[in-house]
This record gives C-alpha cells, sequence and structure tokens, in this order.
C-alpha cells in the first residue's frame, strides 16, 4: 500500500511540473503577441495624434495606466486591449488555437 502512495506522489509531482511547465509557456506566448499587438495599436495612436490623456479620456482609464499598458512591461487584461482598440475605432478579435 504505501508504494502505491509513493507512485501516486511521484506522478503527482511529474503531473504538476508539466502543467506548469504548459502554463509558462503559454504565458511567453501570450506575451510575444500582445507586445506585437500593443506596438501596432501605438502605432495607429500616433497616426491618429491621440495623446495617451485623450486615450485616458476616451476609455475612462487613467492616464498612469495607459502608459503602463503602452511601455508593455506585463501581459495587458482582454478588457484593456479591448478599450484601447476600441478608442482607436479598431476591433480585437480573440482566438484561442491549437498548434497540430
Amino acid at each position: 500500500m504505501d508504494n502505491t502512495v509513493e507512485i501516486y506522489e511521484v506522478e503527482k509531482e511529474l503531473r504538476e511540473k508539466r502543467l506548469a511547465a504548459y502554463a509558462e509557456a503559454i504565458q511567453e506566448k501570450v506575451q510575444k503577441d500582445s507586445e506585437q499587438v500593443i506596438k501596432e495599436l501605438i502605432e495607429e495612436r500616433y497616426r491618429q495624434k491621440k495623446t495617451q490623456q485623450e486615450m485616458a479620456d476616451i476609455t475612462g482609464v487613467r492616464a498612469s495606466n495607459i502608459a503602463r499598458f503602452e511601455r508593455a512591461g506585463c501581459t495587458p487584461t482582454l478588457i484593456m486591449l479591448e478599450k484601447y482598440a476600441n478608442a482607436l475605432g479598431k476591433h480585437i478579435e480573440i482566438r484561442i488555437c491549437e498548434d497540430k
């Protein structure tokens, strides 16, 4: 019986490690993709000659948060991406795809 518990614990630990690695890989991909989207949105903001303060007024998000969003230091929420894009008259579609 003790052997069964040990096997279960080892398998459980291995599953947790695989899950953590998978979650990290997903996070890295999302970060990379969101950085590109943010870059394109910022370029559009410049084309439209809108300031960060104007974006804050349109979105209802504080200007300091707009600045943080534009630095892309962390993965933005989908709501923030949507608000920012909508303020520029753009639409963002979120799709989940599986690599095969």
